[in-house]
């Protein structure tokens, strides 16, 4: 048989998947359990937080394209690690949003298809909602003690920490369903961008030959000392690390989110990997506030701006030691706005000196090397007057 009669016998097989994959071009929920009724990691089911009065289905999304590209996005959302934040005074989302979240996209960054500006209007998506409290880290359902005895008949509480069991659900159906993009974009906001760089490894080993990218948004990893290396083992994140990648064997708390950034960047080095903050990030400011004072819920509306300076300065630090790896771009912006890529703003910001549009096209479009084409160059892009926050301390 000739080679091209051999290509279209293979073409026409009952195994053979589309180039373009057969997903509907609007937006579908997956039921993984439904999908996967013997699925389970680390012996744990796809699961949401399980909190008092909650419901914990965990459910994705994903919309068909025309091209053989893919954006893999991860919905952020807070975080947990204390019967304070998890139980009585929640600092995280609980449950999946309702497919109706996506009725209309018009504005949602880069979820609005519609836009002709927007680079990714004709990419195939997947979207993985965040409810388990783990920034997309967690493998281990966590006993909370109820301290202020508010739980009727109960010393404690369990909070499902899943959010990686949930992501390796998500992983096989998209390897079930999804042959081989050209381009795979892995992003998240807030938790979702830690929940982006920590499971992108297994997308890109999942597609080896896949031009594969990341980009954090709004997560850029100033935490104390105390969460770092005590709180954050209530995940059970430690086996859920790609060690196969040198550095990742390290516990956590000698790594840091900059350790991590950069260990990945130069495993890959012909991948791009990247983060997104404003100078001032209110959102991120209050969380490292609510871990220095996890038992003063009273104060965490009020009092946060008072570690505002500290957190930019660690920002800063963390973001030029993750620079060190030649693969790796920060983009800094002016003001104090939690998140972008679901926003008007993805179209807008330049306070950086680079339209942030065009900084994200280059990044995507000369997959190969580590600097951009045909526009602006992909660089380090940092704003000169970056404003002050809008309350000082």
């Amino acid at each position: 048989m000739s080679l091209l009669l051999t290509v279209i016998a293979y073409a026409k097989g009952p195994k053979a998947k589309p180039f373009i994959p057969d997903i509907p071009r609007e937006w579908t929920q997956v039921n993984p359990v439904a999908e996967y009724p013997d699925f389970t990691y680390n012996g744990l089911t796809p699961s949401c937080a399980a909190c008092p009065d909650c419901d914990d289905t965990f459910l994705f999304y994903v919309k068909g394209g025309s091209t053989n590209n893919l954006v893999v996005y991860f919905q952020g959302g807070g975080a947990c690690w204390d019967s304070m934040n998890c139980l009585y005074a929640p600092t995280y989302y609980q449950e999946v949003p309702p497919l109706e979240a996506f009725a209309n996209t018009e504005g949602m960054g880069i979820f609005d298809t519609e836009n002709p500006e927007n680079p990714f209007k004709d990419w195939n998506f997947v979207f993985i909602p965040y409810c388990t409290g783990d920034i997309h880290w967690g493998a281990a359902d966590h006993d909370y003690p109820d301290y202020l005895d508010q739980i009727p008949d109960l010393n404690f509480w369990t909070i499902r920490h899943r959010g990686f069991v949930n992501f390796q659900a998500v992983l096989k159906w998209m390897k079930d369903n999804i042959e081989s993009p050209h381009k795979i974009f892995v992003t998240g906001s807030s938790a979702g961008s830690y929940g982006a760089i920590f499971n992108f490894p297994y997308i890109q080993e999942a597609y080896p030959n896949s031009m594969a990218s990341v980009l954090g948004d709004a997560g850029n990893g100033v935490v104390t000392v105390d969460f770092q290396n005590n709180y954050i083992n209530n995940w059970g994140i430690q086996p859920n690390l790609a060690a196969w990648i040198p550095g990742l064997d390290k516990p956590f708390s000698e790594l840091g989110i900059d350790g991590i950034y950069k260990s990945i960047a130069l495993y890959y080095p012909h991948r791009k990997v990247a983060q997104y903050t404003t100078a001032w990030d209110w959102n991120q400011t209050f969380f490292y506030y609510v871990m220095q004072n996890i038992y003063d819920p009273e104060s965490w509306e009020e009092e946060w701006p008072s570690v505002w300076y500290d957190w930019d300065a660690q920002m800063l630090e963390l973001a030029y030691s993750a620079a060190e790896a030649p693969n790796y771009r920060y983009y800094i912006a002016a003001g104090d706005t939690h998140t972008i890529m679901m926003s008007p703003l993805f179209y807008t910001e330049d306070s950086a000196g680079i339209s942030f549009l065009d900084w994200v096209s280059a990044m995507v479009g000369n997959q190969g090397g580590t600097h951009g084409h045909g526009g602006i160059p992909w660089v380090n892009a940092e704003c000169e007057d970056c404003g002050d926050p809008v309350s000082s301390p």
